[in-house]
C-alpha cells in the first residue's frame, strides 16, 4: 500500500517537474517574444526618429500627433512647435485641399492605400513629395515627406540640356556629324548636309574617312593625335560627292555624345581663297614697295620707323636692321640750310595732314644729298609715310648749267670789256706817270696814289675776267706745297700785322711735293688767306696746315672769325657773290676754278660764331 502511494507521489512529482520545465521554457519564450517586441518597437522608434526623411503621424482631421527630427529640415520648424497643429498649415494653399480630400476618402475605404502628393515651395525654390498611408487598425495616418529638389532640378537641367543640344545640333551654323567607332556616320545636322552636299541617308551609308581627299602624312598625323589625346583640331581637304574639293576646319572629340564621336565642321574654302588672294596682294605690294625707285619710310605716331624700302636705305646709306625702330626725327641729320630742313615739316604734319619740300643733308659726313620729300599723315591705322626722291644729280646739273651760263656771260663780257678798257687804261697810266714826274706832282701826291691804286684794282679785275673767259696755258711743274704756303704767308704778313692777325703753321714732316702750277696755287692761297684777314676785324688767328694721305694732300686754312650761315655758305664761289663791301666775288670763283684744274676740290666748313675752315684736297699723283 505504501509502495503504490510512493509510486504515485513519484509520478506526481515527475509531472510537476515536467510542468515546471514547460513553464520555464514558456517563460523564456515569452521573455524572448517580449524582448523581440521591445526590440522591434525600439527599431521602429529608431527608424521613425532617425530617418532622413520627414515623418508625421496624423489623426483623421490632419492634426499632427507626432513628428520625427528630420521634419525640421523640410519645414525649418522644431518638432515641438508642430505637434497639435494641422499639417495643412505648413503646406502651400494649392496642396491643402488635396491632402484633406485624400484623408476624408480613406475614412470610407476598407483597404489601406498609399498616395503620393507632389508639393512645390516657390519661396524656397524647393520640391517635396508626400507619401501618405493609413495605419492599419488605427484611425491614424503616416505621412512621409521627401525632399526631391535635387532630383527635380536634375531632371529640369537634363530637359534643358536636351533642348539646348537639340537646338545646338539642329540649328547650329557649323556642320555637326556623329559617328561610330568604326567611322560610320550615325547622324548629321542641316549645316553638315549642306557642307557635304549629301542627304542624311547618303551620309549614313558612308564613313567620315570616305570624304577625305588625300590620306597622306598629314591625315595619318591627325589620326594619331586623335587617338592619343581623344580630341583634335585641324584643317583638311575633303572631296564632295559632286567632285568639288573643300577645305574644312574641324574639331573632333571622341566619346562625346552617348558613346558616339562628334566632329564639328566649318567650310573655310572661301577664307582660304581670300587668304591666297591676300598673300598675292601682299606679295605684290611688298615687291612694289621694295622695288619702287622712290624711297618710302613708314613710321608710327611716335615717329618710330616701322618699315623702309631699298631705295630709302640707299639714300640714307644705312641697313634696314639698324633703322627699324629708330626715331625718324632723331636720326635725320640737320639740313644744309633752314630752307632745306625736313624735321619742321614732319613735326607740323599732324596739323597740315600732308606737306612737301626739299631736304639737303649729309648722311655720311662728307657728300651732300638733295632729296625731294613728300609727307602724308595717318595713311593707315596710325601709320604715316614719307616718300623721298634723290634729286642730287639734277640739282648738281642745274647748278652746273646755271654757273656755266653765268661763266659764259662773264666770259663774253670779259672778252669784250677787257679789250675796250685796256687801251684807255694804258694811256691813262702813261699820262699819270708823266704828271707824277712833273713839277706839279708835289701839289697833289695823295691823288696820284689813289688813282694808281684804283687803276691797279681795275687791272686785277680785268685779269680775273680774262682768266675766266678763256682757257689758260698752264705748265705743271714739281713744287713744294709748304714752300708755296710759306711764300703766301710771308707776302701777306704785313697786312696781317695791320689787322692784328697772327699766323700759325702746322706742317707734317713728310714730303709735300706735287705737280702743280705754283703761281696759280699761290693765287688760291692768297685769296683765301686775304679774305680770312679781312673778316677778322678786331684781330685773331689764322691756322694753316698741310697733311698728306696716300691719295691726297689736305691743305686747311682756318680762322676764328664770326663764321657764316648755311645760306651764305651755300653761295660761296658764285660770281659776284661776296660778303665784303667792295668785293666782286670773283676771287673765290677763280680759286675754285684753279683747284678744279688741278683735279682737286675745295670744301668749306663754317658755323656762325665759330669761324670758317677751307679744306683744299689736291691729288698726289700727276693727273
Amino acid at each position: 500500500m505504501s509502495g503504490e502511494i510512493y509510486t504515485k507521489e513519484m509520478q506526481h512529482i515527475q509531472q510537476l517537474k515536467k510542468k515546471i520545465s514547460f513553464l520555464e521554457q514558456e517563460n523564456k519564450r515569452l521573455k524572448a517574444e517580449k524582448n523581440c517586441r521591445e526590440m522591434v518597437e525600439e527599431l521602429k522608434t529608431a527608424a521613425f526618429e532617425n530617418s532622413s526623411e520627414g515623418m508625421v503621424i496624423l489623426d483623421e482631421k490632419g492634426v499632427i500627433l507626432e513628428v520625427n527630427y528630420a521634419i525640421k529640415d523640410i519645414f525649418h520648424i522644431h518638432k515641438k512647435d508642430m505637434v497639435g497643429r494641422n499639417l495643412t498649415h505648413y503646406l502651400p494653399q494649392e496642396y491643402r485641399d488635396d491632402l484633406r480630400n485624400w484623408i476624408s476618402l480613406q475614412s470610407f475605404e476598407k483597404d489601406a492605400k498609399t498616395a503620393v502628393l507632389s508639393m512645390a515651395n516657390p519661396a524656397r525654390d524647393s520640391f517635396s513629395e508626400i507619401h501618405i498611408s493609413r495605419i492599419t487598425k488605427y484611425p491614424y495616418f503616416l505621412a512621409v515627406l521627401k525632399d526631391v529638389t535635387y532630383l527635380r532640378n536634375l531632371e529640369r537641367r537634363q530637359r534643358k540640356d536636351a533642348a539646348l543640344f537639340h537646338d545646338f545640333f539642329t540649328e547650329a551654323l557649323d556642320g555637326i556629324v556623329l559617328w561610330k567607332e568604326n567611322g560610320e556616320i550615325v547622324s548629321a545636322n542641316k549645316a553638315a548636309l549642306a557642307i557635304f552636299e549629301s542627304s542624311l541617308e547618303e551620309m549614313k551609308r558612308k564613313k567620315i574617312s570616305d570624304y577625305v581627299y588625300k590620306k597622306d602624312d598629314s591625315y595619318i598625323h591627325i589620326i594619331k593625335s586623335l587617338c592619343s589625346k581623344n580630341s583634335h583640331r585641324d584643317e583638311l581637304m575633303f572631296l564632295m560627292p559632286n567632285g568639288q574639293k573643300k577645305l574644312l576646319e574641324f574639331t573632333t572629340k571622341l566619346h562625346s555624345v552617348e558613346g558616339l564621336h562628334m566632329s564639328i565642321f566649318r567650310n573655310i574654302t572661301e577664307r582660304y581663297n581670300m587668304e591666297l588672294e591676300l598673300l598675292d596682294s601682299k606679295s605684290m605690294f611688298e615687291t612694289i614697295f621694295e622695288e619702287v625707285f622712290d624711297g618710302v619710310i613708314l613710321w608710327d605716331r611716335d615717329y618710330n620707323i616701322s618699315d623702309i624700302n631699298k631705295a630709302a636705305l640707299r639714300m640714307l646709306q644705312k641697313d634696314k636692321e639698324s633703322l627699324l625702330g629708330l626715331n625718324l626725327i632723331d636720326y635725320l641729320p640737320e639740313g644744309k640750310s633752314i630752307g632745306e630742313e625736313i624735321k619742321p615739316k614732319l613735326l607740323s604734319l599732324r596739323e597740315e595732314g600732308q606737306n612737301r619740300g626739299i631736304y639737303t643733308a649729309s648722311f655720311n659726313g662728307d657728300d651732300w644729298t638733295q632729296l625731294e620729300f613728300r609727307n602724308k599723315y595717318n595713311i593707315y591705322s596710325g601709320f604715316s609715310i614719307t616718300a623721298l626722291r634723290d634729286i642730287t644729280e639734277n640739282a648738281i646739273l642745274e647748278e652746273q648749267i646755271r654757273k656755266s651760263s653765268t661763266l659764259h656771260v662773264i666770259g663774253e663780257l670779259a672778252a669784250g670789256i677787257a679789250h675796250e678798257i685796256r687801251n684807255p687804261m694804258t694811256a691813262l697810266k702813261g699820262f699819270i706817270q708823266l704828271l707824277e714826274s712833273s713839277n706839279d706832282s708835289e701839289k697833289h701826291p695823295m691823288y696820284f696814289t689813289v688813282i694808281k691804286s684804283e687803276l691797279s684794282r681795275i687791272e686785277t679785275i680785268i685779269n680775273e675776267f680774262l682768266l675766266l673767259s678763256k682757257p689758260q696755258n698752264v705748265k705743271f711743274v714739281k713744287a713744294d706745297l709748304q714752300q708755296i704756303m710759306n711764300e703766301t704767308l710771308d707776302l701777306l704778313n704785313a697786312q696781317a700785322v695791320l689787322y692784328n692777325v697772327q699766323f700759325t703753321r702746322n706742317y707734317t714732316n713728310s714730303l709735300t711735293e706735287m705737280f702743280c702750277e705754283p703761281n696759280q696755287l699761290k693765287k688760291v692761297f692768297i685769296n683765301i688767306v686775304k679774305n680770312a684777314i679781312e673778316v677778322l676785324e678786331v684781330g685773331g688767328e689764322i691756322k694753316t696746315s698741310i697733311k698728306s694721305t696716300p691719295e691726297y694732300f689736305l691743305i686747311t686754312i682756318e680762322d676764328n672769325g664770326n663764321g657764316m650761315s648755311k645760306e651764305k655758305l651755300a653761295k660761296l664761289g658764285e660770281p659776284f657773290y661776296t660778303t665784303k663791301e667792295k668785293g666782286t666775288g670773283l676771287g673765290l670763283m677763280v680759286s675754285f676754278k684753279i683747284i678744279k684744274e688741278h683735279a682737286g676740290k675745295i670744301e668749306v666748313e663754317s658755323e656762325e660764331g665759330e669761324g670758317t675752315k677751307f679744306h683744299i684736297y689736291l691729288p698726289r699723283k700727276k693727273q
